[in-house]
């Protein structure tokens, strides 16, 4: 599990884009990004499940990670075009199971 440190730094990324633009992730790469070691990579790829599903970042196979510029079949994630306005406690996941 991330910490909720973790969890914000993930939030401001995909939030600090300019309006009207896209930045891109790899996993690999958003996890870089925002300090999570390589070795959380399943808690991370969680954490975007759940904020996904809230509709906090949208994700697709494939594509280039604007990140490093390199094309990648792994799972690409970025954040919405507008800012988010969920509460952190909404992204948690509610106490569900991920």
């Amino acid at each position: 599990m991330l910490s909720r440190a973790q969890e914000a730094r993930v939030r401001e990324v995909f939030g600090r884009h300019p309006p009207g633009t896209i930045q891109t992730y790899c996993l690999e790469h958003l996890a870089v990004a925002v300090q999570i070691p390589l070795g959380h990579l399943a808690d991370l790829a969680a954490f975007v499940r759940t904020l996904r599903e809230h509709g906090a970042c949208q994700t697709q196979y494939g594509g280039i990670c604007d990140a490093a510029g390199h094309e990648t079949t792994p799972l690409l994630i970025w954040g919405p075009p507008t800012p988010m306005l969920a509460r952190p406690s909404d992204l948690r996941g509610g106490g569900r199971a991920s």
